[in-house]
């Protein structure tokens, strides 16, 4: 099976909240996009915009997710400022994005709203309903205050999926614009296609586009850029259980939960030269 690569970009219309975990009242989000997010936002666009192939009916949720699933591959997505994108890496220093400390970043990019219900009977805040959500800025903190945030990543389109969105305008056509991650009916999450970009590198890092799925070449002390599974892949940084949550009945959302993980987070150094897989929740893993 032959792929391609793509790089896209997405200016950031609205904040951008990406489920982490809670902390006390506050709930924290992550400061990238994973390939599940971007998975359950192509697949709930085109779901909603009419788009049918022949293993996918229109409209079927269900059956355009596994389309999804079984002919693209998503990388994860990061903010990107005046052409810089901030990729996660441990170094001496700790975390950075892009050259920025994690506190620079947080300083510069990272927001936080606070909500609670009212009372009725006393017109104050509901015993234990306040809480914080925490975003990414559609636009900086810290210096132009209406200069433009995007985000970027890449994908790989299989043979099948590049005859209906291999091109800028037929992606343009389906999903020029996402809603993605958390607080939707708050209006979070707001995305606009700026460009698609045929490439062949995933963010510097040699792609391997020939197999039943797509592979990442990647070199000793080179950064994962992505959850990777931690079999069989060397690395030093920090080790996150995953789980998510997925719905198999709309009177039952998010009930069901997915097969939990045990990954190397983004940002973690590699101490070999690994070949790495995208497998089909997104996740990283050692290639066969």
């Amino acid at each position: 099976m032959t792929w391609q690569l793509f790089r896209l970009t997405y200016e950031l219309y609205s904040p951008l909240h990406i489920g982490y975990h809670k902390v006390g009242n506050v709930q924290r989000t992550r400061y990238y996009v994973t390939a599940r997010n971007l998975w359950g936002a192509v697949t709930e666009r085109l779901a909603r915009t009419g788009f049918i192939a022949p293993d996918a009916p229109e409209g079927n949720y269900r059956e355009i997710g596994k389309w999804v699933q079984e002919h693209c591959a998503f990388s994860y997505f990061f903010l990107c400022y005046e052409n810089q994108t901030l990729t996660p890496r441990f170094t001496e220093k700790g975390l950075q994005y892009g050259e920025l400390t994690t506190e620079e970043f947080e300083r510069c990019y990272i927001d936080a709203h606070v909500t609670t219900a009212l009372d009725s009977a006393t017109t104050s805040a509901a015993q234990g309903s306040l809480h914080e959500v925490e975003f990414v800025s559609h636009h900086p903190l810290k210096g132009e205050a209406f200069a433009s945030l995007c985000l970027q990543g890449w994908i790989f389109l299989d043979e099948t999926a590049s005859q209906f969105l291999g091109s800028e305008n037929k992606w343009k056509k389906w999903l020029g614009t996402l809603q993605i991650g958390g607080e939707r009916r708050y209006g979070f999450g707001q995305l606009k296609l700026v460009e698609m970009n045929l490439d062949g590198q995933l963010c510097k890092l040699k792609a391997q586009c020939d197999g039943d799925r797509p592979q990442v070449c990647l070199k000793t002390d080179q950064a994962l850029l992505a959850h990777a599974l931690v079999d069989g892949i060397r690395a030093r940084g920090l080790i996150e259980p995953l789980v998510g949550r997925q719905t198999q009945h709309s009177q039952h959302f998010g009930m069901g939960l997915t097969q939990g993980r045990i990954c190397w987070v983004p940002g973690s150094i590699l101490e070999a030269d690994t070949p790495i897989q995208i497998n089909q929740e997104g996740y990283w893993e050692l290639a066969p």
